[in-house]
């Protein structure tokens, strides 16, 4: 089922560079969402469709489970920032399909 509705999500500043800083170095994510203006990040808010969210939130896990743990299994800070933007970007279907 597709959903056209696009939904804001608030960032913060750390997210923000976060982001950026995948734009400018992972191709993957660079592909995935070729410039910043066209899904909409600002120094506050990211703006995505059903499909765009759960694209970034398959991305997000991926990169979690490549990056995000230390020798302990245990969160490093990338893995942190990681398991939050996943968390923001889970939206009920009833939320993306109000108007």
């Amino acid at each position: 089922m597709t959903m056209s509705n696009q939904k804001t999500f608030h960032l913060s500043a750390e997210e923000v560079e976060y982001l950026s800083k995948l734009m400018s170095e992972d191709s993957s994510f660079r592909n995935l969402l070729p410039s910043r203006s066209e899904f909409g990040i600002d120094q506050e808010s990211l703006t995505l469709d059903h499909d765009e969210a759960e694209q970034l939130r398959d991305y997000f896990t991926d990169r979690l489970a490549r990056v995000g743990f230390d020798e302990n299994y245990e969160p490093n800070a990338e893995g942190v920032m990681l398991e939050k933007l996943t968390d923001m970007l889970f939206l009920p279907a009833e939320e993306w399909a109000a108007k």
